[in-house]
């Protein structure tokens, strides 16, 4: 088969390492495989060292500016009568509904979207919820099938008009991979991983961590870049504890370093299906979490993990003096998280599923 990949930004966040995973596995395969995205970013990068074909298309970007998406839409229209791919597989808002309609126009004979989350979910003014929805809808409509990356995800639009037997449930999955040696270290760390983004729920984690850094020797790790990097260090600075947080931007293979923290934390606004909490869950963390989108499919609280409210400082507070008080039970909820992630969350089973609708 020839399987174009599309996707929005060239980052590496979730939905980049979602697309290049697949990509790679294809090309192994045997596939003919190429990638098209927006910007020259850590995607692209990846991909080249893999020896797979790249198509940067720069007009596209995460913001709305309708000059540039009528571009981005005749750049991808000329692509696809280009290349001529038998399988279109679309990531993202943007590449969605630009790449589902051009697809259709184009012909493909089988276009898959995969959402790695819905942008009506996160806060943002009702006006701009009612038109995402209206999109979305759209973009679901234009595809032949819609990968949902967890059954939360699925059940947010599975009673819209006419999408009920367009949408699949496929869950992220993950391969088992090195974590770096471990440094002793007289302190607790807690860290995360993830795009700097007030989505993320950091300043959040920030306001717990006041109160937690007052009694405890702790560091928090943050590793990862964005717009709100900013806003962050002003936070901590004003907050009095940036001596205690560090800020380690962006780090090429990241979750290597997630042998350094005694707990991980994602206190998101919204999520879909996270790579950064299950590659956490296989490196053997205990996890809290905030109980949002496809992350309560992931963690049962108090068995493999602890899940706390959206935007719930206090309890966030208190959670983190449960963990860091009592090593035994960090040990029992990474342990029981590894298992559940070997069992459900396998990069085998997530390429399967995904190859097995290419071919249907």
């Amino acid at each position: 088969m020839k399987i174009l990949y599309g996707i929005t930004k060239s980052n590496f966040g979730g939905a980049q390492r979602y697309v290049f995973e697949l990509a790679t596995e294809a090309k192994r395969m045997g596939h003919d495989v190429a990638v098209l995205s927006g910007g020259q970013g850590a995607l692209v990068k990846n991909l080249t060292k893999e020896k797979i074909k790249v198509i940067a298309l720069n007009e596209l970007e995460r913001d709305i500016f309708i000059a540039k998406e009528f571009s981005s839409f005749l750049g991808i229209l000329k692509i696809l009568k280009q290349e001529r791919p038998d399988i279109f597989h679309i990531n993202s808002s943007k590449m969605g509904g630009l790449g589902g309609l051009a697809g259709r126009l184009a012909g493909v004979r089988k276009i898959v979207f995969t959402t790695h989350g819905w942008a009506f979910n996160e806060p943002r003014p009702l006006w701009q919820k009612v038109i995402i929805k209206f999109f979305v809808w759209l973009t679901i409509l234009l595809s032949h099938k819609t990968i949902c990356v967890s059954e939360k995800t699925k059940t947010d639009v599975a009673n819209w008009p006419f999408t009920k037997n367009k949408l699949v449930v496929i869950r992220n999955g993950i391969r088992e991979f090195e974590l770096a040696p471990k440094t002793p270290r007289d302190a607790l760390v807690v860290g995360t991983i993830g795009e700097l983004h007030r989505i993320k729920g950091l300043d959040i984690l920030l306001t717990a961590w006041k109160k937690f850094k007052k009694n405890n020797k702790a560091v928090l790790e943050i590793i990862g870049e964005g717009e709100e990097r900013q806003n962050l260090e002003n936070m901590a600075s004003n907050l009095g504890i940036s001596d205690s947080v560090v800020l380690k931007g962006f780090v090429d293979n990241a979750r290597s370093l997630l042998s350094g923290f005694d707990i991980f934390c994602m206190p998101s606004r919204s999520e879909a299906m996270p790579y950064a909490l299950l590659e956490a869950g296989l490196a053997g963390l205990p996890v809290i979490a905030t109980s949002v989108g496809g992350i309560p499919e992931i963690i049962e609280s108090g068995v493999n993990g602890v899940l706390v409210p959206v935007e719930d400082a206090e309890t966030l507070f208190s959670t983190l003096i449960l963990l860091a008080e009592d090593e035994e039970l960090r040990k029992r909820l990474g342990t029981n998280l590894k298992s559940s992630i070997q069992e459900n969350f396998s990069f085998e089973k997530m390429v399967e599923e995904t190859f097995a609708l290419y071919q249907k």
